[in-house]
């Protein structure tokens, strides 16, 4: 994990929990956040950010190109 990445907790006072994570692309921020999830239980609703749809840098490569 890169110095940039990181995930933001906040607790409402009705104990309502968000999670947000901050500097990841693509499906990145889910598997960052799989473990919360897992351990807090069910989620009541998930919505991703423009970063969700944004292409991971190894994404960008054409597939056909080797790199050595």
């Amino acid at each position: 994990m890169s110095s940039k990445e990181r995930i933001d907790v906040w607790i409402s006072p009705e104990g309502a929990i968000t999670l947000d994570a901050v500097g990841y692309t693509g499906s990145t921020c889910e598997e960052a956040t799989r473990f919360l999830e897992e351990s807090l239980g069910t989620v009541g609703r998930k919505q991703r950010t423009r970063d969700y749809y944004r292409r991971q840098k190894n994404q960008q490569q054409n597939p056909d190109t080797q790199t050595t």
